[in-house]
């Protein structure tokens, strides 16, 4: 579990000290606001395209083979980030940073899942599930919050050039790191012949989809999750201005609010675990419950009228983010066989991507329509999320709980 825990925790700090600076990096390299636009389009188009097909891959020949993959991936991207000067570099290195984001979601967990499962058997799904949400966003923030650090130590230090380069060959040693504790510590259990998975992991995962119910609802909220989440990090940072009516207030709050929003997710991740644990049979009923709550506070997070309130709602909001997150990850992997359990968390993974790129075009199209606004658009997308729990309303309880 430590093994797990450390390979965890550094990949995802690893990722978290680039987050808040690829967009100036890219901009540092010459590009402009337009085409930091399809810089990133090109990003998000690289993770869809390839999202179904790298879970297949992880099924087929193995899930510590696409984990492995990612982190390359990712340190080639970080190399081609550092060095290029030239828009050609630039779309190379966002092309196999999307690779990367690709290949790494689904394989690891599946990885992680079938060990625990395997250890402590099914019912205690939940906890590795908590664990992992815990591990990840404890990599995440601490990364968040060290990548300004990196950026001003690397500048102070003379290194010459772009002052984020730094947070990307930092990255990019962290991913070496990653890779080795990967290939010393960690054995695929249970291995397959590579004729069995890829049989599975082509006609089973649409023979599952197609007659698991619970599934499709599974798929049907993360889409609307998707829209949601979209929604919320394009224009939380404006909604924030407006309502301290200050920019110099708000330049000051961003980096509290944006750690409250990761210790708020914690925090929900931590106190999922602790509901499941005691109602291990209520895991579709809690998941309706945080998601409609979720709902409800990103309605209230509208309303917030000044800075105080709005911070409040904003860590309430990423508390009830984890809460459900964990409530839908166990019970979408109980509802997953293991030998394609890559593949249809790519699919679900798929499905939270589209409904981002969905929330972008309509958000582009309701921002010019005379009624359209920030608070109308969260409106929206909290009547989206609601409306899409009622697949799982319906559902019979013949299907896991």
């Amino acid at each position: 579990m430590r093994k797990f825990a450390a390979i965890w925790i550094t990949s995802s700090f690893a990722l978290g000290v680039t987050l808040p600076v690829i967009n100036m990096m890219i901009l540092e390299k010459g590009a402009s606001l337009s085409s930091l636009a399809l810089f990133m389009g090109l990003f998000s188009a690289v993770i869809v395209g390839t999202e179904v097909p790298s879970g297949m891959v992880a099924d087929r020949f193995g899930r510590k083979t696409a984990f492995l993959l990612s982190k390359l991936f990712t340190v080639v991207g970080s190399l081609l980030l550092v060095a290029g000067s030239s828009e050609v570099l630039l779309v190379c290195a966002v092309v196999f940073l999307g690779l990367a984001r690709s290949f790494v979601s689904g394989s690891f967990e599946a990885l992680t899942v079938d060990w625990h499962i395997g250890e402590n058997g099914i019912d205690s799904l939940h906890k590795i599930t908590t664990r992992i949400s815990v591990w990840e966003t404890i990599g995440l923030s601490l990364g968040s919050l060290s990548a300004g650090l990196i950026a001003v130590g690397f500048e102070r230090m003379g290194f010459a050039g772009n002052r984020y380069n730094g947070n990307f060959i930092v990255s990019g040693l962290l991913q070496l790191f990653v890779v080795v504790m990967t290939l010393m510590w960690i054995a695929e259990p249970n291995a397959k012949t590579l004729e069995e998975k890829s049989r599975k992991s082509r006609t089973g995962m649409l023979v599952h989809l197609k007659e698991n119910r619970l599934l499709l609802s599974l798929l049907i909220l993360a889409f609307a999750l998707g829209f949601l989440l979209s929604a919320i990090e394009k224009y939380w940072q404006p909604r924030l201005v407006a309502v301290t009516g200050t920019e110099d207030v708000a330049s000051i709050l961003l980096g509290i609010v944006a750690f409250i929003g990761f210790a708020g997710a914690l925090g929900g991740t931590i106190l999922a675990g602790f509901l499941l644990d005691r109602h291990p049979n209520s895991t579709r009923t809690l998941l309706i419950a945080f998601r409609v709550v979720m709902a409800l506070g990103l309605v209230a997070l509208t309303m917030s009228a000044s800075p105080t309130i709005f911070i409040v709602w904003y860590g309430g909001f990423y508390l009830l983010l984890g809460m459900g997150s964990v409530a839908e990850q166990t019970l979408l992997n109980k509802t997953i066989p293991s030998e394609i359990r890559a593949s249809l968390l790519s699919v679900s993974s798929f499905f939270l991507q589209i409904g981002g790129l969905v929330s972008s075009l309509f958000a582009a199209l309701w921002m010019n329509t005379p009624s359209g606004g920030i608070d109308s658009l969260w409106m929206i997308a909290s009547a989206v999320l609601v409306l899409s729990t009622i697949g799982l309303l319906r559902i019979r309880r013949k299907q896991p709980k």
